[in-house]
């Protein structure tokens, strides 16, 4: 029989039922025991997925603020595979790359005598995570569920955000985001970008093989141990003498760190290692600027078929993405947002002021890090101008992977010349970059001039994708020819007397002899006779 119920007037009524008659438990995500500060003389620190150079820089931040760390090695095909092992199918391969290196590492420490337990306990891993329409917000569970599969129960996976990475850091009480820690990930970060750089545009000009590799490991070893044995790295203390002099200590730290006079001879010293690497910038290559997803396009390994050193073997010049570029987009990200919010929650010009700062601060310190070592490094990306260039063809709101950044680099290097190919790497089925892949179809179309490939990794597939590139480079390599020859009658020089001339000015073969940029050149080859040529004028 239906129930019925009495309302205070006495009318029997039937009685209401509940929309959810049933309390349903809703899904959370297990607790995890956090990285507390009585374990960070015990607990071992580890992290990877950067360049070679970035995580011996920041390994040794981390080392000199009092924390045992530990970058894992470049991740192989043989790690890949032990990642499709334990993780879930339909993953992009940043995944399975990283959490099988991770497992083979820690199974190395089982190996060595260290029982599970005393793995679990004695390690945990940091990286990047984040919430958006793409695989990559699943990473930390992912990672997890493969652990425990792998044997290893209960270790301990930690991320900070992107968005939120910048000014929020971690969330981990064993991590502190402090005034000193935060200007050493700066400088390690800074420091990393440059000689990234720097390294893979004298490579394919030296001219003893291997230089530059050995110039580069004694640069590393020098900046390393400066950044783990400087004092200034303790935990920084906040003085109780009033606001000012909270304010003036603060500012005489990032003086330490960012413009102190040990700091300059350090850099002096790289440059002066970088300069025994002697060049022939005369050589003719074509330029390739690799982009795409970020893991992809900065891995120096298996994870992207080795691509960096697959070209300059092939005889081009790579121009690479610093992670400044995609921390700065960040930062812009952040701005759209906050500008789009305007006028619907307080604290808006707060807030932009302190992003325009940052965004500021982060291109001003990379400037200022790369005059001091020299050499041919590019300048960090100016987001806004990269928004306009992409607004009509790319929703600048849009969330996932590098979002706009893709279409507006191809853009900026139709328009400035900047590059004979530009090839957009990405793990397979990647949604942000396939994404990006449709409208630079739109882009080529409207600026003919540009040479894209777009290249798929899959940890397997190595010579189907490294065939295609072979394909693109002929093109390529036609167009640098044709841009040095153009160059040479434009000056009206033999390329005899040219040689002639930096044969008599040895300053001219070192490495860290910048050459000027050229509009519509791209060619260090051609824009070096340009440069050349007018030196000569000069002193004539």
């Amino acid at each position: 029989m239906r129930q019925t119920t009495q309302g205070a007037s006495g009318h029997r009524g039937p009685k209401p039922v509940s929309v959810f008659p049933v309390k349903v438990p809703h899904y959370e995500r297990p607790p995890v025991r956090p990285f507390t500060a009585d374990e960070r003389a015990t607990t071992t620190i580890l992290f990877g997925n950067l360049t070679p150079a970035h995580e011996a820089l920041i390994e040794a931040v981390f080392r000199g603020s009092g924390y045992l760390c530990q970058a894992l090695p470049t991740p192989t095909r043989a790690n890949c595979l032990t990642g499709k092992q334990f993780c879930n199918n339909g993953l992009c391969n940043p995944n399975y790359f990283t959490a099988g290196n991770l497992i083979d590492y820690l199974r190395g420490l089982r190996d060595s005598g260290l029982t599970v337990s005393e793995v679990v306990d004695r390690f945990v891993y940091f990286t990047i995570g984040g919430c958006g329409p793409c695989r990559f917000g699943m990473y930390e569970s992912e990672y997890r569920q493969a652990l425990d599969s792998a044997g290893f129960p209960g270790f301990r996976v930690f991320t900070f955000h992107s968005n939120s990475a910048v000014l929020g850091g971690s969330k981990q009480p064993g991590l502190r985001y402090t005034v000193n820690f935060g200007l050493g990930m700066l400088n390690a970060l800074n420091l990393g970008d440059v000689l990234f750089d720097v390294a893979h545009r004298i490579r394919p000009y030296e001219v003893v093989p291997g230089a530059t590799d050995h110039a580069l490991a004694a640069c590393l070893a020098d900046l390393a141990g400066f950044l783990r044995e400087r004092c200034g790295y303790e935990f920084f203390r906040k003085p109780r003498h009033g606001r000012l002099a909270d304010i003036a200590s603060i500012l005489g730290r990032i003086r330490y760190h960012l413009n102190a006079r040990d700091w300059k001879a350090t850099l002096a010293r790289v440059q002066d290692r970088l300069n025994d690497v002697e060049v022939d910038w005369l050589r003719v290559k074509p330029a390739v600027k690799v982009t795409g997803e970020f893991y992809s396009a900065i891995s120096e390994g298996d994870a992207n078929y080795n691509l960096f050193r697959s070209l300059e073997n092939e005889g081009a010049e790579v121009h690479v993405d610093p992670i400044g570029n995609l921390i700065l987009y960040w930062i812009y990200q952040a701005r759209l947002q906050n500008q789009k919010r305007k006028g619907l929650r307080p604290g808006y010009w707060k807030k932009a002021a302190l992003l325009g700062f940052c965004e500021w601060f982060w291109g001003w310190q990379y400037r200022r890090t790369a005059a001091h070592i020299g050499g041919p490094s590019a300048s960090p990306e100016r987001q806004a101008e990269l928004g306009c260039l992409a607004k009509p063809y790319y929703d600048l709101l849009t969330r996932g992977g590098e979002g706009h950044l893709i279409a507006a680099r191809g853009v900026d290097a139709a328009l400035r010349g900047t590059s004979h190919l530009m090839i957009s790497v990405k793990p397979f089925g990647c949604m942000p970059s396939t994404q990006s892949d449709g409208v630079m179809a739109q882009v080529v179309a409207d600026h003919p001039s540009l040479h894209f490939l777009p290249l798929e990794t899959l940890g397997e597939g190595e010579v189907h994708a490294l065939s295609r590139v072979q394909m693109a480079l002929g093109d390529a390599r036609d167009q640098a020819r044709d841009e040095f020859e153009i160059a040479l009658l434009r000056v009206g020089r033999s390329i005899a007397s040219i040689r002639d001339y930096v044969r008599r000015h040895p300053e001219m073969r070192r490495a860290c002899y910048r050459v000027p940029p050229t509009p519509g050149v791209a060619g260090t080859a051609a824009r070096f006779v340009l440069h050349v040529a007018r030196r000569m004028e000069t002193s004539r």
